[in-house]
């Protein structure tokens, strides 16, 4: 069995910057949009790391990564219900802003850990195939799930210094910064350090999680 790698616990912003515009994006103040943005950021995130490693990934490995939780039959039975439940909560958070930040905060931080694990899933070779990488999206749900973030503040400091985040997306879209995300990166640069301890710890327990899922017989990716 090979050693655990290292994990990058350093700051690199091309390795957060989708996780942190995914998360920016719940704060759209229109329903539907503020989806569509948060999931192209997300689904973005993992191929962008991939090359920040010079690999790229199989279209195998990144569907089973970026695949949606839940069975797939019981969704589209269920969808126009739950589709109008989430609705009427999206709606609702547009008019009480307040629950939006706190969402978004959530999510942010979410995100940053989805970000960190997927990066040390490549180290491990976890995304060399599409078996493995399912196992790999399987445990780090296990962990995200069950782990509570010390991330939030930083979290909630990035989003309480947003404005005008529509445009701030738009222009992120397409690769081009402005000065809100410009102050969202040295923000996330001065304080990032100080999670050294926690990313080691959440890599210890990915790995554990991995190597349970792994030994599972029979299992479902």
């Amino acid at each position: 069995m090979s050693h655990a790698p290292q994990p990058c616990t350093g700051f690199d912003w091309p390795t957060y910057a989708d996780a942190t515009l995914a998360g920016l994006s719940i704060l759209i103040p229109i329903p539907i949009l503020d989806w569509v943005f948060e999931r192209f950021f997300r689904r973005r995130m993992a191929g962008v790391i991939a090359r920040r490693h010079g690999r790229k990934l199989s279209p195998g490995v990144a569907a089973a990564l970026n695949r949606d939780e839940g069975n797939w039959l019981t969704t589209c039975l269920t969808l126009p219900i739950t589709g109008t439940i989430w609705l009427i909560k999206r709606v609702s958070r547009k008019i009480l802003y307040f629950l939006t930040v706190k969402e978004a905060t959530d999510q942010i931080s979410y995100y940053w850990q989805r970000a960190f694990l997927i990066d040390y899933m490549l180290l491990a070779g976890h995304l060399d195939d599409a078996e493995a990488a399912g196992i790999a999206r399987q445990a780090m749900q296990d962990v995200l799930q069950a782990t509570a973030s010390p991330l939030t503040q930083l979290a909630r400091q990035v989003t309480s210094g947003t404005s005008n985040i529509w445009q701030t997306l738009r222009r992120a879209r397409r690769g081009n910064e402005d000065a809100t995300i410009q102050q969202t990166r040295s923000e996330m640069n001065q304080s990032w350090a100080s999670f050294d301890a926690y990313f080691r710890l959440l890599a210890q327990q990915y790995e554990q999680a991995y190597r349970a899922r792994r030994e599972r017989p029979a299992a479902v990716v």
